[in-house]
């Protein structure tokens, strides 16, 4: 009989110590999802699409406190899932689901918002050269110099479509930058890089033209 108790009573405090190893373990309350999209993808999505059903929100909102902008926090969304359904096979439970794919996301983020603070950095410098280039080009050649319309003209027609076209709204249309980047329908951003780039590649050939006619001049 005592042997009997004191086996009754080992098992007992196994449970009671598996009970508290138990407590102790996160509940992941998405392992069943888990489990199937680790089963079931790439062939079957419908479990994954349940967890991005369940999460989407929560990760977008996550995504645009951290960045701030809504374009930037759905690409940083899709980013996140995306990479969740290549690597939930590699998941492997040491935390929740939820806990995993969270890191997923602030990496996600801290890696775009690095990105972006470079980005705004360049733009700023692109920004006070492109009026520097505005003022240059139309001084040297957008003034009222009759002589100069020719090799406007000819500079222009030696541009790409899309130079030529920017060039001319900004100039001849006498269009504001935030004008343009709605005829356009692009960023403020994107106009003023098209319109610098635009700018630089007129002055060459502008100049070139420019350098012709002087030694023709000076040649006859």
């Amino acid at each position: 009989m005592e042997t009997v108790e004191k086996k009754s009573e080992v098992k007992s405090d196994d449970v009671e110590g598996n009970t508290e190893s138990n407590s102790e373990r996160p509940v992941d309350v998405d392992a069943d999802l888990v489990a199937r999209c680790q089963a079931e993808l790439p062939g079957n999505t419908a479990a994954y699409y349940e967890l991005l059903q369940k999460y989407e929100s929560m990760v977008y909102s996550t995504c645009y406190r951290m960045l701030g902008d809504k374009l930037e926090a759905e690409e940083a969304t899709q980013d996140a899932f995306l990479r969740i359904f290549h690597k939930i096979t590699q998941f492997e439970g040491r935390s929740t689901f939820k806990t995993w794919m969270f890191r997923i996301v602030y990496n996600f983020c801290m890696t775009r918002r690095r990105k972006l603070a470079t980005k705004r950095e360049r733009e700023e410098t692109v920004g006070d050269e492109l009026q520097t280039r505005t003022n240059e080009v139309h001084r040297e050649a957008m003034g009222p110099d009759m002589d100069n319309s020719e090799y406007v003209h000819l500079a222009l027609k030696e541009l790409r479509d899309e130079d030529r076209e920017i060039i001319t709204l900004r100039f001849i249309s006498d269009l504001s930058l935030e004008q343009m980047t709605e005829v356009l329908d692009i960023k403020l951003s994107a106009t003023k890089m098209r319109l610098y780039r635009a700018m630089e590649k007129f002055k060459e050939v502008y100049l070139r033209h420019q350098k012709v006619r002087e030694e023709a001049l000076n040649g006859s």
